[in-house]
């Protein structure tokens, strides 16, 4: 006999994979949506940071590169741990893969906007995002 507590826990562990490919293709949008538009190109957010903070242009470039490549990161970072979750952790390499090709992809896409120009650093920097926080999965998995 299933009893309600174990009906419960049946019921949210069939629920838990599609919380994750909803996170996936929430995400995964999100970043189309950043790359689509022109309003997140550098020199428009550039122009934002100066007229919030009031820098000079060099500072304004400074923060802005910081910004936006710290974005990247948390960006390709997460994306790689919800990949990982999505294919049931069985292989960070294979999230790492798919992480890859997201990031490739959306930098090609980029070429296709105006005022956007696609970039093999930005590429090179999901990359290695995506496999530090693929790896501190396996640290973390490990400790316990």
């Amino acid at each position: 006999m299933i009893t309600p507590s174990r009906a419960k826990a049946k019921k949210a562990q069939l629920l838990k994979p599609w919380f994750w490919w909803i996170m996936l293709a929430i995400s995964m949008g999100a970043v189309y949506i950043l790359t689509s538009f022109q309003i997140f190109t550098g020199e428009h957010t550039v122009l934002v940071i100066r007229q919030i903070t009031g820098l000079n242009e060099p500072d304004a470039y400074l923060m802005n590169a910081i910004a936006r490549k710290s974005a990247h990161v948390l960006i390709y970072g997460f994306l790689a741990i919800l990949f990982y979750r999505v294919i049931r952790k069985r292989s960070i390499w294979y999230a790492w893969l798919c992480t890859l090709f997201l990031a490739t992809l959306d930098e090609w896409l980029q070429s296709f906007v105006p005022g956007r120009t696609p970039s093999g650093r930005d590429v090179v920097l999901d990359s290695i995002a995506a496999f530090i926080f693929l790896l501190g999965i396996v640290f973390f998995r490990k400790r316990r």
